[in-house]
């Protein structure tokens, strides 16, 4: 989730990657911060929600993880 106003950069994160717990899966930023997004658990990259470049408000999802069995 978005943590704040601004504009997300996808990096490299795409659809069927698979993440770690924790992993850095985008950036967003506005005019004063820049802060990392990452993954709350580890899972697979379903679809993005939103493209690089998009605008974002708080607290909105960027992207689907399908979470990794245990």
């Amino acid at each position: 989730m978005a943590p704040f106003k601004g504009t997300v950069d996808t990096g490299t994160v795409k659809a069927g990657d698979v993440l770690e717990p924790g992993a850095t899966v985008a950036h967003v930023a506005n005019n004063r911060d820049r802060q990392a997004v990452t993954a709350e658990h580890g899972g697979t990259v379903v679809e993005w929600l939103v493209e690089d470049g998009d605008p974002v408000a708080p607290g909105q999802p960027l992207l689907r993880i399908h979470p990794a069995a245990e």
